[in-house]
Formats: C-alpha cells, sequence, structure tokens
C-alpha cells in the first residue's frame, strides 16, 4: 500500500463532503441521509460477504453500537451541519474527533493531559472563532452539530476498539455498523422520508465515496500504524476546500478566514498526532 493510497482516503472523504453538499442544496436532508447510509450499507455488505463468519454476539453488540453512534448519529448531525454551515466549515468542525477523543481519553482512561494537547486544543478552538468571523457562518446550531459531530465520532471510535479487541475483524464491522444504522433511521424518522427520486444522487456518490474511504482506511490500518494512517486522514478538510472551490463556487464561501481557520485546525490536529 502506497502513499497515494493513503492520500487517496482523504480525497474520498472529502469528494463525500462535497456530494452531500451539492445534495442538500436540492434535497431534503433527512432523506439523503438515508440514501446515504443505504448506499455504504450495501457497499459494506457486499465487500465483506465474501469474508463471512460467525464472530462473538458481544463483537455483534459493540459494532452495533458504534456504527449507530457513528454512521446514523454523527452522520446525520455531519449532514445538517453541511447544510447549514457548507461543506468546508462542517469538514473543519467534524475534524475536532481527535480533539475529544484525546480528552476522553485523560477523563475516562487516566491518559496524561500533554502539552501537545493543550496546543492542538487551542489552535482548534481559535480556528473555530476564525470560522464564527464569517458573516454567512454566524450560525451557532450549526457550528455546534458539527463539534458534535467531532464528539459522537470519538465516542464510537472507542467503542470501535472495544469491538476489536474482541473480534479483529473491521470489515465485518463496518457492514454490521451500517446495517444497524440503515435498519434502525426510518424508526427515528417516521414520516420524514421523502419519495426517492433521480434528483438525490449527489447522495448516492457521497455513500459510495465514504464507503471506499472507509474500506481504504481500515485496509490501510491493517499495515500501518495508526500514527501514519490519521495525519493523512485528517488532510481531507485541505482537500474540501478545493474540491468546493471548484465543484460548489455557486454556493460555497472561501474567504481568507476559511483558509486562515483551515490551516489553524488541520495543523493543530496535525501536531498532535505527528509529535
Amino acid at each position: 500500500m502506497s502513499v497515494l493510497t493513503l492520500l487517496a482516503i482523504a480525497l474520498f472523504f472529502s469528494l463525500h463532503q462535497v456530494s452531500i453538499k451539492r445534495g442538500t442544496v436540492r434535497c431534503d436532508t433527512t432523506t439523503g441521509t438515508f440514501i446515504s447510509i443505504a448506499t455504504t450499507a450495501v457497499v459494506f455488505t457486499a465487500l465483506s460477504a465474501f469474508k463471512f463468519s460467525i464472530p462473538p454476539l458481544s463483537f455483534i453488540a459493540a459494532m452495533a453500537v458504534a456504527g449507530v453512534l457513528h454512521f446514523l448519529i454523527a452522520r446525520t448531525a455531519f449532514y445538517f451541519c453541511i447544510d447549514r454551515v457548507g461543506a468546508n466549515a462542517a469538514g473543519l468542525l467534524a475534524a475536532t474527533r481527535i480533539m475529544f477523543a484525546a480528552i476522553l481519553g485523560c477523563l475516562f482512561l487516566a491518559e496524561e493531559l500533554t502539552p501537545k494537547l493543550l496546543v492542538m486544543s487551542g489552535m482548534i478552538f481559535t480556528g473555530i472563532a476564525f470560522l464564527f468571523g464569517i458573516e454567512n457562518l454566524k450560525d451557532v446550531k450549526g457550528l455546534a452539530l458539527g463539534l458534535f459531530t467531532g464528539f459522537v465520532a470519538a465516542l464510537s471510535s472507542a467503542v470501535v476498539r472495544a469491538g476489536m479487541a474482541i473480534y479483529p475483524s473491521p470489515l465485518l464491522g463496518m457492514s454490521i455498523g451500517f446495517l444497524a444504522s440503515f435498519f434502525l433511521f426510518p424508526f427515528l424518522t417516521i414520516g420524514r422520508i421523502e419519495r426517492v427520486e433521480k434528483r438525490y444522487w449527489p447522495f448516492v456518490l457521497g455513500g459510495v465515496f465514504v464507503g471506499l474511504g472507509h474500506y481504504l482506511r481500515y485496509k490501510a490500518l491493517a499495515v500501518y500504524p495508526v500514527s501514519v494512517v490519521e495525519p493523512f486522514l485528517s488532510m481531507y478538510p485541505l482537500f474540501t476546500v478545493f474540491f468546493s472551490w471548484i465543484f460548489l463556487r455557486d454556493v460555497e464561501i472561501l474567504s481568507f478566514r476559511l483558509i486562515v481557520a483551515a490551516l489553524l485546525i488541520v495543523s493543530g490536529v496535525e501536531i498532535y498526532l505527528l509529535l
């Protein structure tokens, strides 16, 4: 597996965000979220079908909980965040998952509160302050949804680690998580899902992109340590800024403040992961 493959993970996640923003411009976000989850559930189920085995029930339960946290709750919050503040800001806010994971480790796993964690947190919140200074991004609810996405994604990662200790099968675990989210989503949104039409194609495309991104991410984690994979993955907000400039000029804001915020948040995460 090459460096290009690691960069492809960030590219797929960035293209996922751009696709979802394009979809939210003309479509109902709730229906689009369900379509995206359904698409990824199909992709991962197909990928894991050839490696099927019967895992322990504790593993199934852990992966179902992790999947609902990440692929249902966090993804729904993320899509509504994209709808409100745009793909660029949403991606930057969701990147706080690294910070929340470190903080949760300090609070519940007796991990040390290090200077680099304080530096990362300071840079991230300075970047968020720059985001809030953009006139069209003075949306407290949208910013809160982005931070909530990062927090829930970090919480999901802790459950995933516990599940992998029981039965180390990432692909099967992801499939269980996506299927649990797919079957649970309609019960949580009764009466809010519209009739699916062709105009929802960006959500299908987004589901494919994020599915491929996660698949390559887990393949990379089987070869490289987290300390190598995460710095590449954390670059995706910068790719999102670039792709938004190309594909979303009519709906996205690209300003000096946004670029500074992106550099601050991504640099904070990279400093924490690389030092």
